[in-house]
C-alpha cells in the first residue's frame, strides 16, 4: 500500500533503502499472534521497511521524533492497538481493532495514559507516510524552520512536491514533501503552521531558501544556516 512511499522517503534522506532495514514477515506475524489481532496493512508496511531502522522508529531519542513500538512491543489497551507515542512527552496514537474502515483505520490521540481518545487522522496509512518524513527529516544534518503565510505553502509544493500525492498523505496535522535529486525533505504541521526542512548538504537547503525566497531559520544544532 504505501511501501513504495516508505522506501522513497528512506532512499531521500539516507542514499538508499534496502530490506535489512525492515522486520521480517515472520516478526510482523509474531507479534500479531501475541495480540490475537491482525495488523493493519499499512502498519505491517512500515514494520516491513522501516521496523528495523533506529531513525525511522525513533530509538535515538530525539526530541520532537516520534516513538514507533516495535512489533514485539506493540498492545492493545482497552482495545485500542497503541503503536507510536512522543519520545519526550506522553502523547500517544493508536487505532481500534475493531475500526470499520480497517484496513487503514483512523488514526486516534491522546494526550498521555489513561487520557480520553481523541480522532487525529483520517487514515492510518496518511499518518505513517508522514511520521516517515517528519522522522527522516529530524534525522538529517541540516535543518531549518519557517512559519509560512498565506499562499506560502503552494511554493513548498512547487519546489520539492508531496511524498506520493498531497491526498496520499492528507487528513491530519501534517504534510509531507521530497525531492529525491537534492535529496531534500520538509514537513508541514497545519497546528503551527511551520515547515520544517531537512538536507543532507548544507547547499541544497541554502539552495531552497534562495529558490523558495522563504526567510529560514536554522534548527538548532543541525548544521549551519541556509545563506540568506
Amino acid at each position: 500500500m504505501i511501501e513504495e512511499l516508505l522506501q522513497d522517503v528512506m532512499a531521500t534522506a539516507y542514499g538508499e533503502w534496502t530490506p535489512e532495514n525492515g522486520c521480517t514477515g515472520t516478526e510482523i506475524a509474531a507479534a500479531e499472534d501475541r495480540l490475537g489481532i491482525g495488523l493493519p496493512d499499512a502498519l505491517r508496511a512500515y514494520y516491513a521497511v522501516a521496523g528495523l531502522h533506529a531513525e525511522m522508529m525513533g530509538a535515538d531519542g530525539h526530541q520532537h521524533t516520534l516513538r514507533m513500538s516495535a512489533p514485539e512491543r506493540l498492545v492493545v489497551e482497552g482495545g485500542w492497538l497503541i503503536f507510536c507515542g512522543e519520545n519526550q512527552w506522553p502523547a500517544q496514537w493508536s487505532t481500534h481493532p475493531d475500526d470499520d474502515d480497517r484496513p487503514d483505520p483512523r488514526v486516534h490521540g491522546r494526550t498521555g495514559p489513561g487520557e480520553k481518545w481523541f480522532s487525529e487522522s483520517r487514515s492510518l496509512s496518511a499518518f505513517l507516510i508522514n511520521v516517515a518524513c517528519r522522522q527522516a527529516v529530524m534525522s538529517l544534518p541540516y535543518q531549518a524552520t519557517c512559519r509560512l503565510r498565506k499562499g506560502q505553502l503552494e511554493t513548498v509544493e512547487s519546489l520539492l512536491g508531496y511524498v506520493g500525492s498531497r491526498e496520499a498523505c492528507r487528513g491530519g496535522d501534517w504534510l509531507s514533501f521530497l525531492d529525491r535529486p537534492t535529496r531534500t525533505l520538509a514537513s508541514y504541521s497545519f497546528i503551527t503552521s511551520t515547515v520544517r526542512v531537512g538536507a543532507t548538504a548544507p547547499d541544497a537547503l541554502a539552495s531552497f531558501q534562495e529558490r523558495s525566497g522563504l526567510r529560514l531559520k536554522a534548527a538548532e544544532g543541525r548544521g549551519p544556516a541556509a545563506r540568506p
